[in-house]
């Protein structure tokens, strides 16, 4: 069973204050979507996470943009550690990529919600977000030694996610790794030599502003467990 990193089972649609910068923006992109109604209606977990991912894709550049404008201002723990993570161009490029391979992904969506195993990934990740907000809050670290140390820790957990995936289907593996890689900074990018097939095909010939995630997905796969 997924373990959510920024979700709450209570009030995760209908109450917005208190919550965390990705719980708003996912909530009112889905919202805004499918209504309010809908939210309420049982689903599979399969109908649920791809409801999710739908909702995201019918304006990824929207989502984004929640992010852009909301982060700047959140005291959440757990936005200090996205706000170190965000860059709008790379997240771009992340959801251009994803949404194009929905079709394909959508066929392998039990696969994704069936590894338990992810658990550790989560685990240690949460251990690593933890560690980085106490040393920013202490202030032992200057900007660039705080994005450096999120950078690792980001990438951790991406590369323990797309282990557990590819062991379950090899293209979905693949999609999932081309997504997590091309959303994080291009520095934490370009310093750790890792490749993305997003950043290939979309990341050149585009304009867009730049400005400083991706916990999106475990999110998108944690709804199903929450409805």
């Amino acid at each position: 069973m997924y373990r959510l990193l920024f979700i709450t089972v209570v009030g995760l649609f209908y109450q917005v204050e208190g919550q965390s910068v990705a719980q708003q923006c996912l909530t009112e992109q889905i919202r805004n979507n499918v209504g309010t109604r809908q939210l309420g209606l049982q689903q599979s977990p399969e109908t649920t996470t791809l409801n999710a991912f739908r909702s995201i894709c019918s304006n990824f550049d929207n989502y984004i943009r929640c992010f852009e404008t909301r982060l700047p201002g959140s005291i959440d723990s757990t936005d200090r550690f996205l706000s170190l993570m965000f860059d709008y161009r790379a997240m771009w490029i992340a959801y251009r990529g994803l949404c194009s391979d929905l079709p394909i992904l959508q066929n392998r969506i039990r696969c994704l919600l069936s590894t338990p195993e992810v658990r550790r990934c989560y685990d240690n990740f949460n251990q690593g977000v933890s560690q980085v907000v106490n040393i920013q809050g202490q202030g032992r670290l200057d900007e660039y030694g705080l994005r450096n140390m999120a950078c690792n820790v980001s990438l951790q957990r991406y590369q323990c996610e797309t282990q557990v995936y590819s062991f379950c289907d090899a293209q979905a593996g693949e999609i999932m790794q081309s997504f997590f890689y091309a959303g994080v900074p291009p520095t934490c990018r370009d310093n750790s030599g890792i490749y993305s097939r997003y950043i290939h095909l979309y990341g050149a010939g585009e304009t867009a502003r730049i400005s400083t995630m991706l916990f999106l997905i475990p999110i998108v796969l944690g709804l199903s467990k929450l409805l």
